[in-house]
């Protein structure tokens, strides 16, 4: 007598239930793997760049209500001409751009971590500190000097940060500096109170002390994102791309050994 064909039959068979197993266990493990590689690399890294005390940056005293009001008064005259769609200009000092982040509520996520030392011709370098969390190990503080090439992108200012100097003198991984201009001003570009006026800057320039920025409706506005940070996020979407593939590829594998299964049980019928 000979032995039954158990696929004939259209039950599942040891060795495809087998494979099934074997490939989603695959799945489980290789997700695994690189979660916990990009856990500790990451956790590494922060911990390489931070300390557990920080540094507070220092913030201007808001206590001279003259300073107040003529930064007050600068800024509503920029507003009032870019919202009318008239060419305007405005210039910030040091001391001013200080002043705004004691002084105006949408800054104060600035406050007591970053503090502008210093603007040249090329770069406006500041005094920082962030808080970042290394893992499950609780907040540690990156205590540093950052320096930025503002650039305007999408019709806002966006900042390139070109150097990021620890006080613990380690250096900060290439990824953490492009992934720092988003961090930093992605949520200004997308306030609706500020769009009148934040998405409609057409350039801006440095000076030695000074920051200009200009707003022109005759100006094309520039639409590109830099490349450089444009990289980080494609190959975010290059992981996900493969998760997806994976993904798909595990239930394209299923569905066909069930239709194998119906065809198998059909023919037997």
């Amino acid at each position: 007598m000979s032995t039954p064909n158990t696929e004939a039959t259209g039950k599942p068979t040891p060795i495809a239930g087998c494979i099934i197993f074997l490939v989603i266990l695959g799945m489980v493990v290789f997700l695994a793997c690189i979660g916990w590689y990009s856990y500790h690399e990451n956790k590494d890294a922060i911990i390489s760049i931070s300390e557990l005390e920080k540094d507070v940056p220092a913030l201007a005293s808001t206590e001279d209500t003259s300073a107040t009001d003529a930064l007050d008064a600068k800024v509503d005259i920029f507003s009032d001409a870019v919202k009318s769609g008239k060419r305007a200009e405005i210039t910030f000092t040091v001391d001013e751009m200080n002043l705004a982040i004691a002084h105006y509520p949408k800054l104060k996520g600035f406050r007591e971590t970053l503090s502008v030392s210093q603007i040249t011709d090329k770069s406006i370098i500041s005094d920082i500190c962030f808080t970042v969390r290394a893992g499950f190990d609780g907040l540690r503080y990156v205590n540093a000097t950052m320096t930025v090439e503002p650039m305007i992108a999408m019709g806002s200012v966006f900042p390139i940060v070109s150097e990021i100097t620890p006080d613990n003198g380690n250096p900060v991984p290439e990824k953490y500096t492009k992934e720092l201009p988003t961090f930093l001003f992605s949520e200004y570009r997308k306030d609706k109170a500020l769009a009148d006026v934040y998405n409609k800057l057409s350039k801006v320039t440095l000076s030695d002390g000074k920051i200009t920025i200009l707003s022109d409706p005759k100006m094309p506005i520039e639409g590109a994102i830099p490349e450089n940070v444009d990289s980080e996020r494609d190959r975010a979407f290059a992981l996900f791309g493969l998760l997806v593939f994976m993904l798909v590829t595990t239930v394209a594998f299923l569905l066909w050994v069930r239709k194998r299964k119906q065809k198998a049980a059909e023919g037997v019928a």
